[in-house]
């Protein structure tokens, strides 16, 4: 059945505007999200492997070798079924750097510009044969519908202006949905469905030559079995294997195009960062590919019965026009437009990517306008590109002339792909790989194919020289693709690898090798210091590469990702945003115009503590890699884990504090005593931490002590807190941290409080009947002359009874004031204020408050302290000490017992002995006087708190207690208190 032109052309148009109608709806969300995003579209999408040579080129190898034509569909399959070893090492690192091409991944991994521009100039020059292939396959296809006479010889004029405007309207579907985000980190949804849309159609059309061929020209199973009886020679050439090298090099050709060939690069990791897809594909995959491989057999036998004169890659149209069928031919038709428009697309707009990251932008830097943002301009680059890159395939498809088969086509692309293998393996696997290694080893195997297999294209005949070469190396003789595909590859991967043993890499190149070839041994990050310490500033730096829009627009959208604020300054955070920068401007401009900008504009600050881990960043890693681990690995996770529960969950605050003042740690603890979450600080400089802990711990850190008592706390809008600081030093062969400890004791010095209040209250009820007595006289004389003022008229007599009523008033108001300032004598709640005290008249205060306790054991006090001398203390708090000291003494001793205070001076010390001839206390029970609660006295009579608050007393005065007993050592009696404390004088302050 012959077809018109503008039939043929009809056709064209309605299956490109059916791609362009399932590309807009999906990207408009009109096709819901859970079809756009199901697997089976990521799956389907990489049906884009089966181009124009599984629509048509494969049954010519059907024809030729029998079931050896699987091979093409087994090299891939092979990749997907074991995807450990190149596929998911390369998604993890497309996914974490933003990588898009194999340009990037190489230029990222072997840190040069120069690699990336001839990456990308030889795999331009590599996929024009590819592209060719698809144009001639359509444009073939076009002629034979179109009535071209069979007979005429195939190589002949044909119409070169259809092709070209097949070429027109797949470049504006390129452009229109290929360039739809300038960045690849977004997946473009319009521009994938509709390449599984295509793999749809494509299995549709060949699933109909298969019922064609099968019930149309066979009449059914049964009449294709009974013609391969009565064929035997059929059945023989199916079995016969590829002789020599053939098949294994056909399976490593095909092989190594599942990850070198750009269009299936691009669709399996610049459109996909989720590894559940890609696991999906490892049986998926395989799955459409066997269905898809399934009319290949049939529609070969098909052709083969019929005896058509056309090529067997065009025997789907032969079948068609053989049955004088429309449908049929159409579906054919259908089959080869769908697989090579797609094969179009995607490996355009991936080359186009690769041009302009690693050919325009590294030697033609953009024109930075405010008002205008770069994206708009690398939209308009890519486009050009893309239609560039269509362009010179046409031009190469109208140099040949039509002189090769698809096959042929194929395998010229595919081989010389092929020699980007070693670099690909090399990345993950091989540290020591450097870039002068890669480029003279691909040098070295481009050269051989370009003159063992590009040139014979225009020439049409094989290079005899170079054929009897590869026979003597070989030791066979084998076909020249195939002695050119293992030829060359070793060439390539023997200068590779003895030129990188030879030369030496660059520090970058030691670094990232490092980083992407233990990425499943996670590597170890260090911490660094960097030049900038906001994200504004980052924008300002970045806007002298990027324009103040594009600039502010890229550091919004790294810190939307990591969820931080834009006024974060934590060293950590910053370092972070740099690495999430860099690879977002890597998905934009391409690794090596992305690495270039971070380190002109944004480096790291040379100098110290460049190469200390960052603990923080490893452990959100290895939280985050867990399910990874197993055996040996496994179990040091779990004891890593369970040693930070244990840190974390302490009842004690501990922080961790790196050399320059990073925090490290931060546990629960101390998130309970400052009310400040991890989250928050992790990462941070010490002095960034809140007020008041921030100058508190950082304060601490300086200081020359390891150890701080009672540390208060003053907090804006609750009550005080009170600390104890610990800090030590932990130093190991890189780097050197600080582990602070805080010990929340706010609780004990509320209860001390307490029970120092309760103590005066009890001795005050102890005083409370000397005090009445105390009060009783006065009152009774001020009574009496009061009732004598009454008949006194002398007023001599009047004023002396007057003057002895405010002796009597005095007297009254000395004792109520000794009780009410014993009462409140310095709260431990309010800060211990130390100023110059009297230290006689303190001695006497506490002498006269303990005379009016009237059923206390009468003793003489004598104080022989310096009426002058002066101690550093807190005078109402000596008060305290005084009491209590004084008071155990009376009870210690009989009746008309002596209690001597004396002072001495010696240096900036001063001494001060209370010193008694009582019962003494017994050795076994002076380590213990001091403790809370525990007494020698009978039950009842005393608390067991008085020794205890003097200790706490003098220690928070900075001062010292001793202890000695018996004094005495004939007499066995007698007990010494030495207090300690330093000397102190009136400054300019005071008036004497």
């Amino acid at each position: 059945m012959i077809f018109s032109l503008s039939q043929i052309l009809l056709v064209i148009i309605a299956y490109l505007t059916g791609l362009f109608a399932v590309a807009y709806l999906a990207d408009r969300g009109i096709i819901p999200k859970r079809i756009t995003h199901h697997p089976a579209v990521y799956v389907l999408s990489l049906g884009v492997f089966a181009g124009a040579m599984a629509s048509n080129g494969v049954i010519a190898m059907a024809h030729q070798f029998g079931y050896n034509f699987l091979l093409y569909y087994l090299g891939v399959v092979l990749m997907f079924v074991l995807p450990l070893v190149l596929l998911m090492p390369l998604l993890r690192l497309c996914r974490v750097y933003q990588l898009a091409s194999l340009a990037d991944v190489l230029t990222f991994r072997f840190r040069s510009p120069w690699v990336g521009s001839a990456v990308t100039v030889a795999m331009c020059i590599t996929l024009l044969p590819l592209l060719a292939l698809q144009i001639q396959a359509v444009s073939e296809s076009i002629h034979i519908l179109a009535g071209d006479s069979a007979t005429e010889s195939f190589g002949g004029n044909r119409n070169n202006l259809l092709a070209f405007l097949f070429c027109v309207i797949i470049t504006v579907f390129s452009i229109l949905f290929g360039t739809r985000h300038v960045s690849s980190q977004h997946r473009n949804t319009g521009l994938v469905t509709a390449i599984a849309f295509e793999s749809l159609v494509k299995l549709s059309a060949m699933l109909i030559l298969f019922f064609a061929a099968v019930y149309a020209v066979f009449g059914g199973i049964a009449g294709l079995e009974q013609w391969l009886l009565e064929n035997p020679q059929m059945s023989n050439q199916l079995a016969q294997p590829i002789q020599g090298d053939d098949a294994r090099a056909l399976l490593l050709i095909f092989f190594a195009g599942a990850v070198c060939m750009p269009h299936i690069f691009h669709m399996a990791f610049a459109e996909n960062n989720d590894s559940r897809g890609l696991r999906i594909a490892t049986w998926g995959l395989p799955l459409y590919l066997l269905l898809l491989s399934l009319p290949i057999l049939p529609v070969t036998w098909a052709g083969v019965k019929l005896g058509h004169e056309l090529p067997m890659d065009y025997t789907g149209l032969a079948i068609g026009m053989a049955l004088q069928s429309g449908a049929i031919s159409t579906a054919a038709f259908v089959a080869g437009l769908s697989a090579s428009s797609a094969t179009i697309i995607i490996t355009t707009l991936a080359l186009s990517n690769m041009c302009l990251n690693h050919l325009v932008l590294p030697f033609r830097p953009l024109q930075i306008n405010r008002r205008q943002d770069i994206y708009v301009q690398l939209k308009w680059l890519r486009r050009g590109l893309i239609t560039i890159l269509i362009l010179a395939g046409y031009i190469f498809f109208t140099t040949l002339n039509g002189r090769q088969s698809l096959s042929q086509l194929a395998l010229v692309a595919f081989i010389g792909t092929l020699q980007f293998l070693p670099g690909i393996i090399a990345t993950p696997y091989w540290p020591r790989a450097n870039r002068t290694g890669l480029l003279v080893g691909l040098s070295g195997g481009l050269g051989i194919w370009f003159f063992s297999m590009l040139l014979p294209l225009f020439g049409g005949q094989n290079p005899e020289l170079l054929t009897s070469l590869y026979s003597k190396v070989l030791g066979h003789n084998d076909k020249l693709s195939t002695a050119t595909a293992l030829v060359s590859l070793g060439i390539n991967t023997a200068l590779f690898i003895v030129i990188s043993l030879v030369t030496r890499r660059s520090s970058d190149e030691e670094k990232i090798a490092a980083e992407i070839c233990s990425m499943d041994d996670l590597a170890r990050p260090t911490r660094r210091i960097l030049s900038v310490y906001s994200p504004a500033a980052f924008s300002q730096r970045l806007a002298l590469s990027l324009g103040e829009n594009t600039a502010k627009s890229e550091v919004e959208r790294a810190l939307s990702e990591l969820q931080f604020s834009s006024s974060e300054t934590r060293p950590y955070a910053l370092r972070r945003l740099r690495a999430r920068l860099e690879a977002n401007l890597s998905g934009l401009l391409g690794p090596a115009v992305a690495h270039r900008i971070i380190e002109g504009r944004i480096p790291f600050l040379p100098g110290a503590h460049t190469d200390t881990e960052d603990i923080h960043l490893m452990e959100r890693t290895l939280d985050q890699t867990k399910p990874h681990f197993t055996g040996l690995a496994a179990d040091l996770d779990n004891l890593r884990r369970h040693h930070r529960e244990t840190l974390d969950k302490l009842p004690i605050g501990a922080c961790s504090i790196s050399a320059d003042g990073e925090l490290l740690m931060w546990n629960q603890s101390m998130q309970r005593i400052t009310g400040i979450a991890p989250t928050d600080v992790l990462g941070s400089l010490l002095g960034n931490i809140p007020h008041p802990w921030g100058s508190i711990l950082e304060g601490f850190l300086r200081g020359d002590t390891e150890t701080v008592i009672k540390k208060e706390v003053a907090m804006e809008n609750s009550p005080s807190r009170w600390v104890d600081l610990h800090k030590t030093l932990i130093k190991d062969n890189h780097d050197s941290n600080t582990v602070i400890m805080v010990e929340d004791i706010t609780d004990i010095e509320l209860l001390e409080e307490e029970l120092l209040q309760n103590e005066r209250l009890a001795s005050i009820g102890r005083l409370a009947a000397g005090v009445a007595h105390e009060i009783g006289n006065p009152v009774t004389g001020i009574a009496c002359l009061a009732q004598n003022l009454e008949y006194e008229s002398d007023p001599k007599e009047i004023r002396i009874m007057a003057q002895d009523i405010l002796k009597q008033t005095s007297r009254v108001t000395r004792i109520v004031e000794s009780l009410m300032n014993f009462s409140h004598a310095g709260s431990s709640l309010e800060k211990t204020k130390l100023a110059p005290a009297n230290l006689a008249d303190c001695v006497d205060e506490a002498i006269h408050l303990l005379a009016l306790d009237r059923e206390a054991t009468p003793v003489q006090f004598d104080n022989q302290c310096d009426r002058e001398l002066l101690v550093l203390a807190d005078s109402q708090r000596l008060l305290q000490v005084f009491i209590n000291l004084l008071g155990n003494a009376r009870d210690a001793c009989d009746n008309n017992g002596e209690v001597h205070i004396r002072a001495s001076t010696g240096g900036d010390q001063v001494q001060i002995d209370v010193e008694d001839n009582g019962s003494g206390i017994p050795q076994a029970l002076q380590a213990q006087v001091f403790e809370p609660f525990f007494t020698t006295k009978d039950p009842g009579v005393g608390t067991g708190l008085g020794l205890a608050l003097v200790f706490s007393i003098m220690d928070d005065m900075n001062g010292k207690v001793h202890l000695t007993s018996p004094v005495s050592q004939d007499a066995q009696c007698g007990t010494r208190v030495t207090l300690s404390l330093s000397s102190a004088c009136y400054g300019p302050g005071y008036e004497m």
